[in-house]
């Protein structure tokens, strides 16, 4: 089998960051379908690991929203949903939910990566996250997603879509997001730390296919132009 590896200090390959496997192991048999993206999906296409990442970004889907909280929740995690400006509203009863953003956040009692602080509404918090790098299994966030019979639609844009078999891809079992819908979705914040660095060293491993249709798709979303079209 061909490992997927990462570089220690001294340039010799070790395995792939424990720490994602430990997340594919806590959800291989949650009974949902998951792909790791963002940055770690990068990594997991190129096959070694290219920067620290600030935490573990999960695709999900819609209809399993419920199945999601109410796994992470039986796993000893508290479950936020993102608000905007800065607020999450804790999930407590899947009846009670806004659901007003795609992703929801799921971390431990003594996460240190987040710290959440009251505001003057029952299970609203004020969040603060620290940038620090994900170094233990306590953090996980998910994004929501739809999809047709064939393909995954991007949250922006509906139109734009990728067969399911080349949007979800997998490296020694771990799935994970396609390279050209991970740059997508990074395309809208192409200045943030790692961002830049991951179009590059993913654009140079993508064939003609996944650099096609990432173009087409930054066409159709930025039709003034954007720096990544190819």
């Amino acid at each position: 089998m061909n490992k997927l590896l990462i570089k220690n200090s001294v340039g010799r390959g070790i395995t792939l960051n424990e720490l994602i496997r430990q997340a594919n192991k806590l959800l291989e048999n949650c009974g949902f379908q998951y792909a790791f993206c963002g940055g770690w999906a990068i990594d997991l296409f190129i096959g070694e690991e290219t920067r620290k990442h600030g935490d573990i970004d999960i695709l999900a889907y819609w209809p399993e929203r419920n199945t999601i909280i109410q796994y992470m929740q039986s796993l000893g995690f508290h479950v936020y949903e993102m608000l905007g400006n800065g607020k999450a509203h804790q999930i407590t009863d899947i009846r009670d939910q806004i659901k007003s953003k795609r992703n929801i956040f799921c971390c431990t009692q003594d996460c240190e990566l987040v710290r959440l602080l009251a505001t003057d509404k029952t299970d609203v918090y004020f969040i603060d996250f620290k940038h620090i790098g994900q170094t233990k299994l306590n953090f996980i966030e998910f994004l929501f997603n739809d999809k047709d019979g064939t393909a995954l639609l991007y949250a922006r844009n509906h139109a734009i879509k990728l067969a399911l078999t080349d949007a979800v891809l997998y490296k020694d079992h771990l799935p994970y997001l396609a390279p050209e819908m991970c740059l997508l979705y990074k395309s809208t914040d192409t200045e943030r730390e790692g961002y830049q660095s991951d179009y590059e060293n993913a654009v140079a491993n993508m064939n003609q296919r996944q650099r096609r249709w990432l173009n087409d798709a930054l066409a159709i979303m930025y039709p003034q132009g954007h720096k990544w079209n190819l």
